[in-house]
């Protein structure tokens, strides 16, 4: 950390959650605390002077695929919702073989700062779909235990050249931080491809739903000649018929012949939709029905809510969970021999509680 040009070393574990802290105090708005979203404008953002360049050099397509970009997805925004939400409000319980730990560590029910617990793990699940990485500031007891933990923000931290950990630009310790690495890599950086084709049907829906008609030409069949702005105004008398009040109805003389060059094919509008869906379902990691997406083949069976949250867990939520969880049961952060996991009971169990798992703060 510097002042006055002088170097002071890697910010330590107060300065690290303080630095944390101070920016979601900053966020808070009358009270309610708004810090758990990103705030402040992420390198991955939809603008910004990289992006800028990516789209000079390269062309559209070959600009890095933004977060923002990704949750105008529809398929990719459920998937993110569903993800997120599910696994930030499963309790977390510290463990010693199969027996609970009493008492549980402090800051697996509980934060000190504006960020609910709830909060820290949506978020932390979030870094870890889009970016495939997460931390967390923490300070430690005198055994190098966690005893306080707080995520920060997406865009506050980075990799340094030699692989340090900097927040807001300051090298921090090892020991004041907890990187969690993720199941993949991110989808921002493997699945751009596929992002961007889901947001290109996306594109083509909206485009077909403002205009759903075939494709048109008003074809002049005297010898008439009409100047540039003549054809304009023609052209655009027909545009503002069809989007009228009027039903779409819309004139044209004998001079004028409308001729129709292809409708929008209907697999673009549903079924090329539905693929893009299922993809984005396949690159983020959870079945394609979760999305509301269906295979080639799938037919609808009976199932139970406690049948389809199992599927869900073994075959989407287990990834994130387990890479959050086994992080978090490392040496580092528990005493040797304790293991931290997510309390499924309320999610599996046959009778969930009304108002969901007991939390503590």
């Amino acid at each position: 950390m510097s002042l006055g040009g002088t170097y002071l070393g890697p910010v330590g574990t107060r300065q690290a959650l303080r630095l944390v802290r101070n920016l979601a105090a900053a966020d808070s708005i009358g009270g309610a605390a708004v810090a758990g979203s990103p705030q402040v404008l992420s390198p991955y953002s939809p603008s910004g002077l990289a992006s800028i360049v990516w789209a000079d050099l390269f062309g559209v397509d070959a600009w890095p695929v933004t977060r923002a970009e990704a949750m105008g997805v529809p398929a990719c925004a459920r998937a993110r919702h569903l993800l997120t939400t599910t696994v930030g409000r499963l309790p977390l319980h510290a463990y010693r073989g199969s027996d609970l730990v009493d008492p549980q560590p402090t800051w697996t029910y509980r934060t000190d700062g504006p960020v609910s617990p709830f909060h820290r793990m949506l978020w932390t699940v979030d870094d870890l779909i889009f970016a495939g990485w997460s931390l967390w500031a923490v300070e430690r007891d005198t055994d190098g235990h966690v005893t306080t933990a707080d995520r920060v923000p997406g865009e506050a931290w980075a990799f340094g050249d030699r692989g340090e950990l900097e927040v807001y630009g300051e090298q921090v310790t090892r020991e004041s931080a907890v990187l969690i690495p993720g199941p993949h890599e991110g989808i921002l950086s493997f699945a751009g491809r596929t992002l961007r084709s889901a947001s290109a049907a996306e594109d083509a829906y909206a485009i077909a739903a403002r205009n759903p008609v075939p494709a048109l030409e008003l074809h002049q069949t005297t010898n008439v000649a009409l100047d540039d702005a003549e054809i304009a105004a023609l052209v655009d008398a027909w545009v503002a018929a069809r989007r009228g009040e009027s039903g779409g109805v819309a004139y044209t003389n004998n001079a004028v012949e409308v001729r129709e060059h292809g409708a929008q094919p209907e697999q673009l509008l549903i079924e090329g939709r539905n693929a893009a869906a299922v993809d984005v379902a396949r690159a983020v990691g959870i079945p394609a029905a979760m999305v509301d997406a269906t295979t080639a083949g799938a037919s609808l069976t009976y199932e139970t809510t406690a049948g389809r949250n199992q599927q869900f867990i073994d075959y989407g939520l287990a990834a994130y969970m387990t890479a959050v969880s086994a992080r978090l049961s490392q040496d580092d952060v528990v005493p040797r021999g304790q293991r931290i996991a997510f309390d499924l009971e309320d999610l599996i169990g046959p009778s969930p509680s009304p108002t969901g798992p007991s939390l503590a703060d």
